[in-house]
């Protein structure tokens, strides 16, 4: 999977969590993780669909479609700090719309030497363009999330 990593530590969602029991505190960190991540999923999935390229559109579609969210299944241990991966995943793992056709986002993405001229075509960094300018606002959403699933639980007066 190439991926972007974003990881939350904030003071606050540090004390909230330290407060659950471990599997719990695992729960909702990645619940929270979940509900954050998919306005941002869709809009990475909407950004390369509108990519303009001169090559065939299954291969921009096959991007969108394997584009997912990962959220690691060990995320550390207690007060560790929380992650979660945005990204294209590789391969048949992509889905089963995909069909294997992402394969071209590392050259769409990256640029590579192009075999006949040997002159190195440019990537475009569309992903992380869009990864740099999100960021911020998607790790202030995982903390929201996590501390509104935390008072759920907890119940508000027990939240920081």
């Amino acid at each position: 999977m190439n991926i972007v990593k974003v990881t939350v530590d904030t003071a606050e969602v540090r004390r909230t969590m330290a407060k659950l029991p471990a599997k719990l505190n695992e729960a909702i960190r990645k619940s929270a993780i979940r509900k954050a991540a998919k306005p941002f999923t869709a809009d990475l999935k909407r950004l390369w669909l509108s990519a303009s390229y001169s090559g065939k559109s299954p291969h921009r579609r096959a991007i969108s479609y394997a584009t997912k969210l990962n959220s690691p299944k060990r995320m550390g241990g207690e007060g560790s700090s929380i992650r979660a991966e945005l990204g294209v995943v590789l391969g048949a793992k992509g889905g089963s719309k995909a069909k294997g056709m992402q394969y071209v986002y590392p050259w769409l993405e990256n640029g590579f030497n192009h075999k006949s001229s040997g002159n190195f075509i440019p990537g475009s960094h569309r992903s992380l363009q869009w990864s740099m300018g999100v960021v911020n606002g998607f790790m202030q959403a995982i903390s929201r999330e996590i501390i509104a699933e935390a008072k759920k639980i907890l119940g508000a007066a027990n939240v920081v």
